[in-house]
């Protein structure tokens, strides 16, 4: 697990869902430095689908990405992933590392 390119043969666990190393292809580290969170390679996915009908803003106060710390008035979306937060740009970055 290193950057946006880790595998999943680290061990870890995806901080949106629970799943572990060993039940998905990948985990990426969270874009800010120091970032403790990780996201599989099927979280990002399932981003990807919701964001496209996802409103720009949740509802009941001011939100951050946990995977790049953006505030939400910095990024165009920010999705609820599992008890986690991310945006969009966090999204489109770990699309393009997975392929």
């Amino acid at each position: 697990m290193n950057g946006a390119g880790g595998t999943g043969a680290g061990v870890g666990r995806c901080s949106a869902c629970g799943r572990a190393a060993t039940q998905v292809k990948t985990l990426l580290q969270g874009r800010a430095q120091g970032s403790q969170v990780v996201i599989c390679d099927r979280c990002v996915r399932e981003c990807e689908q919701t964001i496209a009908d996802a409103p720009t803003r949740i509802p009941g106060g001011a939100h951050a990405c946990a995977y790049c710390t953006k505030v939400e008035e910095h990024v165009a979306v920010i999705v609820g992933v599992g008890a986690k937060k991310i945006c969009d740009e966090c999204v489109d970055a770990y699309r393009a590392a997975l392929g």
